[in-house]
């Protein structure tokens, strides 16, 4: 009997304890913002987020960051491309109080490493308040 109550004490708190460590990383991961101007996207300052963009390598289509922004109120922490499927994974963390905008162009390519005439054009706007 005791053997049982222990395989069931820790059936238990492994859950517990998977339970605790996805809730945790859901609150630490950063914010996903999805609209596009004229719609403003609305941040705390202090907090990091994420802007995606579909980018297929296969396809030789590939997305910029326009360097025009207020770098002092927005911080831009890099770019992971997460595969054809998934897009490129914009990083910024907002600093301050302020309103800026967000340029990124996208541009197909002939060949990877050369830029070509942009194709496309989207814009956020990002309000980040205290």
């Amino acid at each position: 009997m005791a053997k049982l109550t222990t395989v069931y004490h820790m059936k238990y708190s492994t859950i517990f304890s998977l339970s605790f460590i996805l809730l945790l990383s859901s609150a630490c991961a950063p914010n996903t913002l999805e609209k596009e101007a004229p719609a403003v996207n609305e941040i705390k300052a202090g907090e990091k987020f994420t802007i995606i963009l579909p980018e297929n390598h296969d396809e030789r289509i590939l997305w910029k960051l326009n360097d025009n922004y207020n770098k002092s109120v927005i911080d831009y922490m890099g770019a992971v491309w997460h595969g054809n499927d998934k897009g490129i994974y914009f990083r910024f963390i907002a600093l301050k109080s302020g309103t800026d905008t967000l340029r990124f162009s996208q541009f197909k390519t002939q060949e990877i490493t050369k830029e070509r005439d942009s194709v496309k054009t989207v814009v956020y706007i990002i309000k980040v308040s205290e």
